[in-house]
This record gives C-alpha cells, sequence and structure tokens, in this order.
C-alpha cells in the first residue's frame, strides 16, 4: 500500500508536528489519531536491511521515520550497518576482493565498498514479498540524511560503539556524538533526528554537544527498576523504547505528560501491534512498515 502522504516535499513539516504533538493527541483521547509508523532498518521484512533501496521503498510505502544504525570506519567516516564487524550472512566481499569480513572500524569507508549487502538475507527476514537488491552497498549516514533531508521522513539512528579489540582505534563516544551532530546541522534535521543507544556514554555526549537533538534511551528491559523518568532526566532523554512486559498504560501516559516519546519494541504481527496500541505508545516500530500502514488502515486509525 503506497500513502499519499510519502510524497516528496521541503523540510517535513508533517512528521515534524507529528513528532510533537503525537503525545498530545493521545493525551486528549483524540480516537481517530494513532502512532507513527518506524521502519526498522527500513523495512528489513521487504527489502535489504540498512540500504537506501530500503529506506527508498520505506519512503514510498509512507513510514514515518527511517531507523538505522551507524559504525564508524578506520577513517572516521560513519556508515549503515548494524553489527560492529560486518556479518558475513548478509555482506560478503565482491568479486576480486581480499578484503574478509570483519570490524568496520578496522576498515576504511572505501574498504567497506568493497562488500555486497544486498544479495543474501537473514532467515528471519527472508518472507514472502521480500526482493534482495544484488550489489546494495553500505551507505554513508551522510548520504542517507543527505537524500532524505527534503521529505517529510524523520530518523531513529543507533550508535553502535564496539568493545575495545587490539590493533583496532577505540572510538571516542565524544567524536561518534561530534560527527553525528556535524551530519544532523549540515542537512538542517535537529528537529527531526533522533539519536538512540544502549550505550549512554554517546546519549549524554551529544546533549554536551548540542541539545537540542532528541536523545533516546535503549534497554529499558534490562534495568533493575521501573524508574523511567528519573533516568531518562539522569541522561537528559526525551524518548525511551519500552517493552510492553514492564510498562503498563498508565505508565506510558504519565510519561507521555511528562514530555517522553515513547517506542514499541520491534514488533512484526498483528496481535503485537495491537498490544502496543493498547498501551498508547507513540512509535510503533517494525520490520513490516507496508503491513503495519494497512493494518492500521483496517482498524480505523490515522497514522
Amino acid at each position: 500500500m503506497i500513502k499519499d502522504k510519502a510524497k516528496f516535499f521541503p523540510l517535513g513539516i508533517a512528521v515534524f508536528a507529528a513528532f510533537a504533538s503525537c503525545t498530545g493527541a493521545q493525551e486528549s483521547g483524540a480516537g481517530s489519531s494513532g502512532p507513527l509508523v518506524a521502519a526498522h532498518r527500513g523495512g528489513a521484512m521487504h527489502r535489504p536491511e540498512n540500504t537506501m533501496v530500503a529506506f527508498r521503498h520505506a519512503v514510498e510505502l509512507g513510514a514515518d521515520v527511517l531507523e538505522f544504525d551507524m559504525v564508524m570506519t578506520a577513517d572516521d567516516e560513519l556508515v549503515v550497518h548494524h553489527d560492529a564487524q560486518i556479518n558475513p550472512a548478509i555482506c560478503t566481499p565482491v568479486a576480486g576482493s581480499a578484503l574478509e569480513a570483519g570490524p568496520v572500524r578496522a576498515l576504511t569507508y572505501q574498504q567497506t565498498q568493497q562488500f555486497d549487502c544486498g544479495t543474501q538475507v537473514r532467515d528471519i527476514y527472508d518472507v514472502p514479498g521480500y526482493l534482495a537488491d544484488p550489489g546494495a552497498r553500505m551507505p554513508k549516514v551522510d548520504t542517507v540524511l543527505g537524500e532524505f533531508s527534503k521529505t517529510q521522513v524523520a530518523f531513529y539512528a543507533e550508535t553502535k560503539v564496539p568493545r575495545p579489540m587490539e590493533g583496532i582505534n577505540d572510538i571516542d563516544p565524544m567524536k561518534f556524538a561530534s560527527l553525528i551532530d556535524q551530519l544532523v546541522r549540515k542537512h538542517g534535521l535537529e528537529d527531526r533526528f533522533t539519536l538512540q543507544s544502549g550505550d549512554y556514554r554517546t546519549i549524554d555526549a551529544l546533549h554536551d554537544i548540542n541539545p537540542r537533538i532528541r536523545t533516546c534511551l535503549l534497554g529499558a528491559h534490562n534495568w533493575e527498576h521501573r524508574r523511567f523518568l528519573e533516568t531518562l532526566n539522569q541522561h537528559h532523554a526525551s524518548c525511551i523504547l519500552l517493552r510492553d512486559s514492564v510498562v503498563d498504560r498508565d505508565e506510558v501516559a504519565q510519561l507521555q505528560q511528562a514530555g517522553i516519546q515513547i517506542y514499541s519494541e520491534v514488533i512484526d504481527k498483528p496481535e503485537d501491534w495491537q498490544s502496543y496500541l493498547d498501551l498508547g505508545v507513540d512509535v510503533l516500530f517494525t520490520n513490516d512498515p507496508g503491513g503495519l500502514i494497512d493494518f492500521l488502515g483496517e482498524s480505523g486509525i490515522e497514522n
């Protein structure tokens, strides 16, 4: 299903307004207002994860948010890949390359381009309707932000900071955050970009550098407490990903009243979409944005 609101137009006004008003609509009990749809890795059940073809397809479907992962190369470029190491299950060296899959931080950007990340697919995403894109490469974060900066879509990007490895330069969280800030400001996206991470060092660093950029805490299901707002305030974050196993509707409403935006976990089944709708979260996070958009439409919910 292609949504009319997926048309490209300047400044992304519609989604910016939706981010600003989503919580308020739920607080006021507006029955027809629904959550935003976030395409996990660009919609990994539709197209090769974290590739430009996936992001383009998600925008065409009408996803509101593009989610992706950011890793730093040896020459300090930010590329889009889920794992700190090149995953040979989805990225293989192109013909003639002598490189082998290894830590992204050990490779220059040009070396990362010697991997085909569009031919193979993880088993969990190999579903009816999935289309491969042989030859797809890891894009730069700069490329993703640049191409979609003049559309209505928002961005939800995660830092991947590997553990220290012998012989490979460590990644300084402040350096990582500084590169993100530069790219976000370059493309005028301070109001449409959210940094998500389970490594709160990059969350804290970005706030110190540019408090205008929204940050989002991951990993709350691993906390040994439910002091969500206290922890969010500690890290100056205004967004959190919460599982339905650790939060109830009243807690969701209280967080929203405090100005916190709430993402679901990654969910791909109608019964799970409904569960998080019942919780009243602001953003539904899925590998199947096309299916979710259809589900919301069939349920009479405006997204």
